[in-house]
């Protein structure tokens, strides 16, 4: 399989990568012969070399379905984050190269305890949510507005347990972007229903966290 990043990628991904504060782990799920599972193992590896405080580990979806289940992971290939062997919230299926290379390398600093700080207010209101959320964001590799979404929905998941945040490959999971109606992106659904159409702040998030 050859590698996914050349080497002028990998020397500025190194260079943010040593920002890393805290050891964290990648997790993928996959399944044999599935679209882009290959590809995504490949790029986590090559992630976890660049940095002796990232372990990665693969596991298959089947033959690990109640891990699977424990971190809320339903698809393939599915990628999560822990912090000090809790879950983060943060999902993301399908590969997140091409712009969201820029939301992968968020969640890992984030996740690592280099955390970009909120307004105290905003961060308070998203403490409050005492729900069960889930906010997925339809993406598309070539959307350079869509890591936006994406990280603001990786922020919120990162302050409240309670709720986790997934970026979807929208090319990929055509069925799920049938059924959610996806003509552009980013899109957003809070619980699969009320949703936000490209770019919005994060007070907008929050409205539609607070109204569900």
């Amino acid at each position: 399989m050859p590698e996914i990043f050349n080497n002028e990628v990998l020397k500025h991904m190194k260079e943010e990568l040593n920002k890393i504060k805290n050891p964290i782990k990648i997790i993928t799920f996959v399944e044999s012969g599935k679209p882009l599972c290959d590809e995504v193992v490949t790029m986590m590896m090559q992630l976890a070399q660049l940095n002796n405080k990232i372990q990665f580990i693969e596991y298959d979806l089947i033959k690990n379905s109640d891990l699977a289940e424990k971190y809320r992971i339903d698809k393939v290939p599915g990628t999560t984050i822990l912090a000090e062997d809790q879950p983060t919230g943060i999902k993301f299926y399908g590969i997140p190269t091409g712009h969201e290379i820029n939301s992968l390398l968020f969640a890992i600093l984030e996740s690592s305890g280099l955390a970009v700080p909120l307004e105290s207010k905003l961060e308070d209101a998203i403490k409050q949510i005492n729900k069960k959320i889930n906010i997925k964001v339809f993406v598309s590799l070539q959307c350079p507005h869509c890591p936006k979404a994406v990280m603001t929905a990786f922020k919120i998941a990162q302050l409240n347990e309670n709720i986790d945040a997934e970026m979807i490959q929208t090319n990929l999971y055509s069925d799920l972007s049938n059924e959610f109606g996806i003509s552009s992106v980013p899109r957003i659904f809070f619980n699969d229903k009320d949703d936000l159409l490209g770019v919005q702040p994060i007070d907008m998030f929050i409205e539609k966290l607070k109204n569900i």
